[in-house]
């Protein structure tokens, strides 16, 4: 069985650090749309790990606060992957 409690840890660790920092790196003016699909394909990876987790932790009885943990960071690299995808269309639009 995995160490699921270490595994959020970081995993909020991590959220917590991109929460701050993608927003404003969002509406930064010189990002290319490089730089745009990169972290949006960083932050929709990031998004399919949580599933992926939520799905195994699923097999192992754990308490109920683990999975909703878990279903709130998955939430959170959902909407920052969201916000990316948003960024990134916009900008294509206006090329």
């Amino acid at each position: 069985m995995a160490n699921w409690l270490e595994v959020l840890r970081e995993k909020n660790e991590l959220a917590v650090m991109l929460g701050k920092k993608i927003p404003h790196m969002l509406t930064h003016e010189p990002l290319t749309l490089d730089q745009a699909t990169e972290l949006y394909t960083f932050l929709e990876n990031h998004a399919q790990s949580m599933e992926e987790i939520l799905e195994k932790m699923e097999l192992d009885d754990l308490p109920e606060s683990y999975y909703q943990v878990a279903e709130d960071l998955d939430n959170i690299f959902n909407n920052l992957a969201a916000a990316a995808a948003e960024k990134l269309a916009e900008m294509r639009s206006s090329e």
